[in-house]
């Protein structure tokens, strides 16, 4: 299989990194939002609420990234005092280093570490649990066949896909779950 880094350059050239904000940020196209809770609620605070979240985003993932190959993905900041590290609980190796233009003084390098994985519902359920209540960030999943990317948040997820049709299914599909913000926010 290809290495990560061989497929973001081939999927997302001009992307800064492979984070779903530094993605909207350099423009990527065909990108749509979903909330993970209903009344765009940011974090689950109980059982059933999880539950909801959970549906959401496995339904979504698989819609993105069906039941095939994908690199998990996370993407570390460095600074001088402290280096965040990805998910002690995958099999990461690091891909690559780039240096993010964050339009202030203080840009910083950021680490990108990968793993070569195979979604399936229910299996990244406490990884998505641990991202939704902003334990871990910076995190996707973008397919190895379509470079399509799955980049969940707490609150939501961010997808990009590789057409407008894909976008527009989903939004008939889910139209509840979409933002009620004109921008999609």
């Amino acid at each position: 299989m290809q290495s990560f880094e061989g497929h973001w350059r081939k999927f997302y050239p001009n992307a800064q990194g492979p984070t779903g904000w530094m993605m909207r940020r350099s423009g990527a196209v065909h990108w749509l939002r979903f909330h993970s809770l209903p009344q765009s609620k940011r974090y689950a605070e109980t059982e059933a609420e999880r539950r909801v979240l959970l549906a959401r985003q496995n339904a979504l993932a698989y819609a993105v990234l069906g039941h095939s190959d994908c690199w998990l993905v996370q993407t570390c900041w460095v600074a001088s005092s402290q280096e965040q590290k990805p998910s002690p609980n995958y099999p990461f190796e690091f891909s690559f280093e780039f240096l993010a233009d964050e339009g202030d003084d203080d840009d910083h390098p950021w680490k990108v570490y990968a793993s070569a994985q195979t979604w399936g519902r229910g299996t990244f359920d406490n990884l998505l649990l641990a991202i939704a209540n902003d334990d871990i960030r910076d995190t996707i999943w973008l397919s190895c066949e379509t470079g399509a990317v799955f980049a969940p948040y707490d609150g939501g997820v961010d997808l990009f896909l590789p057409t407008q049709s894909q976008i527009e299914t989903l939004k008939a599909e889910h139209r509840d779950w979409l933002s009620p913000h004109p921008d999609g926010l």
